[in-house]
């Protein structure tokens, strides 16, 4: 499935670079002529652009709310909010979908434009979370998946300090939540490596 997506994401985003570098080239002409037909043209390659770049974002997070679904426990609390969180996100791309679809002029398609940017931040921020939800209940599992190699002449001190980043790890703060999780997988990795 992971080349599959990677394989359908590329194609995306070739799809959106291709679409910039046309709605360039027509805004130039628009801004060079001010003819009816470049500022159509124009129009056409912008509205062009943005549904390009909301596809995107759309299989971006589409694919990510399945990665969750298939790694994590949706009746956890944290887990539930995130799916449904990323449901509303989608419905609010899809509607964007429609927005663009309407576009008839050049302030109505920097208004869709514009609009969109100013709620990439909360979708980067939720994109974010539940990638480390999703890191979390991976790093679970192999927890859960090492544990039985673990015999009791270990020292369990190795899995409380596990534990113990792995709950640290439930901050707003993305780098020290990417270090703790770091540091709780190799953990887990030497006390595997150690059987």
């Amino acid at each position: 499935m992971l080349p599959a997506l990677l394989v359908s994401l590329f194609a995306l985003q070739s799809n959106y670079r291709t679409a910039y570098q046309q709605y360039l080239l027509a805004k130039n002409q628009y801004q060079q002529y001010h003819t009816e037909t470049t500022r159509l043209t124009a129009i056409s390659s912008l509205k062009t652009l943005l549904s390009s770049r909301n596809q995107l974002q759309l299989t971006y997070l589409t694919n990510l709310r399945q990665a969750l679904a298939d790694s994590t426990n949706i009746a956890n609390y944290s887990q539930t909010t995130l799916y449904l969180n990323l449901e509303k996100e989608l419905s609010t791309l899809e509607q964007f979908s429609s927005d663009i679809s309407g576009v008839s002029s050049l302030s109505q398609a920097k208004d869709v434009s514009s609009s969109w940017q100013l709620r990439l931040p909360a979708s980067d921020t939720l994109s974010q979370s539940t990638k480390n939800q999703i890191l979390l209940a991976r790093l679970q599992k192999l927890q859960d998946q090492l544990l039985p190699y673990v015999d009791s002449a270990s020292p369990s001190s190795t899995l409380d300090l596990i534990k113990s980043k792995l709950q640290a790890a439930q901050t707003d703060k993305p780098q020290l939540k990417y270090d703790l999780l770091k540091q709780a997988s190799d953990l887990l990795v030497q006390l595997y490596a150690q059987k």
